[in-house]
């Protein structure tokens, strides 16, 4: 897919992965349409697409809202005409220990990660259907692919979730003409952990355990490489740590000692609280 002279939408534009990849597009050609809750960081990134040279709309968007994103789509439509590209990036983190979390933390992470994309993807894909052309773009983690930590588990919940609805939505799109893929990144240096909650933990820097696996990170510049790259070459998992691939290969080979490996080191926050 040529990204030059395109239409790309981008939610969660404002800023990390969403907002470098939103410039990325318009370096490689394409006009774009920026969407976040942040609106003073959505009129800079704004400001910025367009002294790449290119057209651009900013429009504040809450990914919770059906009446926002259709309203999104609207505009974007109205302004250009059409949406050739998708890009779906807005998220949020949740940890903590599972059997204390309230529900309602649950309904607010997953009403963003998960249904926050079910909802973009529905309202942009009928114009890419009709069209018989278009691209969609997910954001979701390598925490999709595999559970790389105890302390997250909503989160990894979410995220495979995200990672579920892209490959149904690949095969499902492909005959119609539009494609695909799905962004896993590792550990990169975003401002994700301004909206993190934790729950359920009187301690939590006993508590959390980020695995040294996970500690090699990227900016969010690399990543947007790694997404325009991938949209080009049509490729629908983007990987963005090379040994994330021998990680996932790994598990595929023995799931059951991959899993019991990291169960191992689970216990130790854990000891004393129910009578070990």
């Amino acid at each position: 897919m040529e990204l030059q002279d395109t239409i790309a939408v981008v939610t969660g534009g404002a800023s990390g992965i969403g907002r470098a990849t939103a410039l990325e597009l318009a370096r490689r050609g394409s006009d774009v349409v920026v969407s976040d809750i942040h609106e003073e960081r959505l009129a800079e990134v704004a400001r910025e697409i367009e002294s790449l040279g290119r057209r651009t709309l900013a429009r504040p968007c809450d990914v919770r809202s059906d009446a926002d994103v259709d309203a999104l789509r609207d505009a974007a439509i109205e302004e250009f005409g059409h949406v050739d590209v998708l890009m779906n990036s807005p998220g949020v983190s949740l940890l903590g220990a599972v059997e204390n979390i309230p529900t309602e933390d649950w309904e607010w992470l997953l009403d963003i990660n998960l249904l926050g994309f079910v909802r973009s993807c529905r309202a942009f894909m009928g114009g890419m259907i009709e069209r018989r052309s278009g691209y969609i773009v997910n954001v979701a983690s390598i925490a999709g692919l595999y559970a790389y930590s105890y302390d997250a588990v909503p989160y990894v919940a979410s995220k495979f979730g995200c990672y579920g609805l892209s490959e149904g939505l690949a095969v499902y799109l492909k005959p119609r003409g539009v494609g695909v893929s799905v962004l896993c990144p590792g550990l990169v240096h975003t401002n994700l952990a301004e909206n993190a909650r934790i729950a359920g933990v009187d301690d939590p820097g006993n508590f959390l355990h980020f695995p040294p696996s996970m500690q090699r990170g990227l900016t969010p510049e690399e990543v947007a490489t790694v997404v325009c790259d991938g949209i080009e070459a049509e490729r629908f998992l983007l990987l963005t740590h090379p040994e994330d691939g021998a990680v996932l290969e790994a598990r595929r080979r023995d799931l059951d000692a991959a899993i019991a490996a990291q169960a191992a080191e689970a216990p130790d926050p854990f000891r004393g609280r129910y009578g070990d």
